[in-house]
């Protein structure tokens, strides 16, 4: 007797279903960065919370 039994699903389907999910995936991951890119905030940081590179990083020196 076998150890393993036959998978139940045939392999180019189970391949397909992959490649569909990658493929969605990827395509949600590039739907995200472009929605963060075009949608400006609805207000300005508040003053306590905007740091420049150089208070927020004191070795980080000027460009």
């Amino acid at each position: 007797m076998a150890r393993h039994r036959k998978c139940a699903t045939p392999v180019p389907l189970d391949r397909a279903r992959r490649r569909l999910a990658a493929g969605l995936a990827a395509a949600s991951a590039l739907a995200a960065t472009f929605l963060a890119v075009a949608v400006t905030p609805a207000a300005p940081p508040a003053p306590d919370r905007a740091a420049r590179p150089a208070e927020a990083w004191p070795g980080l020196a000027p460009l």
